[in-house]
C-alpha cells in the first residue's frame, strides 16, 4: 500500500471530521477537538501544530497531528506525535503500522532527532503498534498518560531525562532487577508528572509504578504535625500548653509543649528508630518510650528550649500525648484530617502494612532476601516518627496543599501554616526544614526521610505551587547525596 500524509483543506476537512474510532477506544480525542486545538495553537505559535489526513493509496483512512517546534529551548518538547487515529472501519488492515512508519519518516526528513508521544497506559492496541515501531516507555507519566520516545538519529536507545535530569544514571539503577526510583512533580505551570524506573523489589522483575508504596521515613513527622495542626485549628489542641500531665511517666520535670516537641527543642534523646521485622509482635508507644524494644528509654538530655536537637523520641512522645488527648490513633486521625480531604488513596500510617496494600509495595534494599521473602520492609510502631507509607504523587498533593495554606489558607489556616513553616531554631519549624533558595526569590520547605532500605526527599515552595518528591528503595551514602542533587535540580527546572 502507498501511505501518504495530506494537508487538511476544504476538499477533505468534512471527511476527516467524519472519521471516528471504536467505542472501546474512548481515550482517542475526536478529530473535531484536535483540529480546534490546532487552530488555537497556530494562532499563538504559527506552524507548530501540523494536522494531516492519512491516505492509503487514494482512500482516506485516518488522521494525525504533530507538534513541530524545532526552536523550543527544551529539546524534549520539540517533536511530538500529538494525535494519531485510524478510522474504526479501516482498523486491522495494517494501516496503523504503515502510517506510523510514514510519520516517523516525516519527522526524520524534517530534521528531528527524536520523537515523543503519549497515550493511556490501557491503550493496548496502540502500545502494540508503537512498540513495534521502536517506541519505548520513558518512565514518565504526564497527565495520566505514559510518555514514549523513539530516537530518529543514531542508535535507538532511550534517553531517560526527567525535567532535564538523567535519573537512572544519577541513582545508578542497573536493569529492572536492582533498585527502583519513583518521582513526582508539580511544576510552575501546575502540571503534574511522574517518573518511575527500576525494580521495587531487589532481584525481582517488579517494575516501579506511580502507585507503588514506599516507606517515607522521617517525612512521617511533618505528616503527623499536619494532622495535629488540623486539631489545633479547631481549638482541640493547644500547641503552647504544658502537656506534662498528659504523659507524666515520661516527663520528670515540665514544662513540655507540642511546639517544643515538633521543633525538636525539648531536649530529648532517641534520634531515630531502626524498626523491627514485619512479623514482629506489636509494640505500643509506651513500650517504645520505656525502652522495651531495640532503642533506649526516652529521657531528656539537654536543657529544655535551649537548642535544636533532632529527636524521633520527642516526636513519639508527642504522638502519645496526641492520642491520649484526642482518643484516636494517628492512623485514624490522618485518614480523617488529611487523606480524606485531599483525596489520598495510598497514604497512611499503615503499621503493620495491610495485606491488600502489600501487593504493590516496594521492598527496602535487600530485606526480602536477608530477613523475610514475603515482607521486605520493617515494622515501625513509632508511627509519627517513621511509620508513613505513601507515593511521591500523593506527597506532592500534600506539599501543594501546604503551600496553598501558607499563601492564603486552605487545609490549614494561613496563620497556622505560617507558624509551621517559620523557623524556630536552625532553620527548622514544626517538623519542617525551611530555607531560602540561592537566588532568594523563593522560600522552600521540606523534609528528608530514611527508613531501613528506603530514602525519601520531599521539597515544596511556600510562595508558589511547586513540589518535588523522590523515593528510592535502597540506602547508601552515594544514593542519599544523589537524591538531594536530583530533587534540587528537578525543583529548579520545574520552577523555571
Amino acid at each position: 500500500m502507498n501511505i501518504t500524509l495530506k494537508t487538511i483543506d476544504d476538499t477533505n476537512r468534512k471527511a476527516v471530521l467524519a472519521l471516528s474510532v471504536r467505542e472501546d477506544q474512548p481515550f482517542v480525542a475526536s478529530n473535531a477537538v484536535s483540529l480546534k486545538q490546532a487552530d488555537e495553537t497556530n494562532a499563538e505559535y504559527p506552524g507548530v501544530a501540523r494536522p494531516f489526513a492519512i491516505y492509503a493509496d487514494d482512500q482516506l483512512v485516518g488522521f494525525c497531528m504533530f507538534s513541530f517546534a524545532p526552536e523550543d529551548e527544551d529539546e524534549d518538547d520539540r517533536y511530538w506525535l500529538w494525535r494519531f487515529m485510524i478510522d474504526k472501519n479501516e482498523q486491522d488492515k495494517g494501516y496503523g503500522q504503515a502510517a506510523l512508519t510514514e510519520i516517523i519518516r516525516y519527522f526524520h526528513d524534517n530534521g528531528a532527532d527524536r520523537l515523543y508521544l503519549s497515550t493511556e497506559p490501557e491503550n493496548e492496541r496502540g502500545l502494540h503498534i508503537y512498540h513495534k515501531a521502536g517506541f519505548r516507555e520513558t518512565g514518565i507519566i504526564s497527565g495520566d498518560e505514559a510518555v514514549l520516545m523513539r530516537m530518529l538519529k543514531g542508535p535507538n536507545k532511550m534517553i531517560k531525562k526527567f525535567y532535564g535530569v538523567d535519573v537512572d544514571q544519577a541513582m545508578r539503577i542497573r536493569g529492572r532487577k536492582g533498585y527502583g526510583v519513583s518521582i513526582a512533580v508539580c511544576d510552575s505551570d501546575g502540571d503534574y508528572s511522574t517518573y518511575c524506573s527500576g525494580s521495587g523489589r531487589y532481584g525481582e522483575d517488579f517494575p516501579v509504578n506511580p502507585d507503588m508504596l514506599f516507606q517515607a521515613g522521617s517525612v512521617s513527622k511533618p505528616m503527623f504535625a499536619l494532622t495535629l495542626l488540623r486539631y489545633a485549628d479547631r481549638g482541640l489542641i493547644d500547641l503552647d500548653a504544658d502537656i506534662s500531665g498528659v504523659v507524666p511517666e515520661f516527663v520528670r520535670k515540665g514544662p513540655v509543649t507540642f511546639a517544643a516537641l515538633l521543633s525538636h527543642t525539648a531536649g530529648y534523646n532517641l534520634h531515630g528508630f531502626p524498626g523491627y521485622r514485619a512479623d514482629h509482635e506489636p509494640f505500643s508507644l509506651e513500650d517504645v518510650l520505656n525502652g522495651e524494644g531495640v532503642t533506649p528509654k526516652l529521657r531528656r538530655i539537654r536543657p529544655y528550649g535551649r537548642q535544636h536537637m533532632y529527636s524521633g523520641g520527642g516526636i513519639t512522645l508527642a504522638e502519645l500525648a496526641f492520642t491520649r488527648i484526642t482518643g484516636v490513633t494517628l492512623r485514624e486521625a490522618f485518614q480523617k484530617e488529611v487523606a480524606g480531604p485531599l483525596g489520598l488513596k495510598r497514604t497512611g500510617f499503615f503499621q503493620p502494612l495491610d495485606e491488600e496494600l502489600a501487593a504493590n509495595a516496594a521492598f527496602g534494599g535487600r530485606l526480602g532476601i536477608k530477613e523475610d521473602p514475603a515482607h521486605g520492609y520493617h515494622y515501625y510502631p513509632e508511627h509519627a516518627a517513621a511509620g508513613l507509607w505513601t507515593t511521591p504523587a500523593e506527597l506532592v498533593k500534600i506539599g501543594i496543599a501546604l503551600s496553598e495554606s501558607y499563601r492564603k489558607g486552605g487545609l490549614l489556616k494561613k496563620k497556622t501554616a505560617r507558624r509551621m513553616m517559620t523557623p524556630v531554631m536552625d532553620n527548622y519549624g514544626l517538623c519542617l526544614n525551611v530555607w531560602e533558595s540561592e537566588t532568594r526569590k523563593d522560600s522552600v520547605a521540606g523534609h528528608g526521610g530514611e527508613n531501613w532500605g528506603f530514602l525519601t526527599n520531599w521539597v515544596f515552595s511556600r510562595k508558589k505551587g511547586i513540589c518535588v518528591a523522590v523515593m528510592y528503595n535502597n540506602v547508601t551514602e552515594a544514593a542519599d547525596e544523589a537524591m538531594d542533587n536530583i530533587a534540587c535540580e528537578i525543583y529548579r527546572n520545574a520552577k523555571d
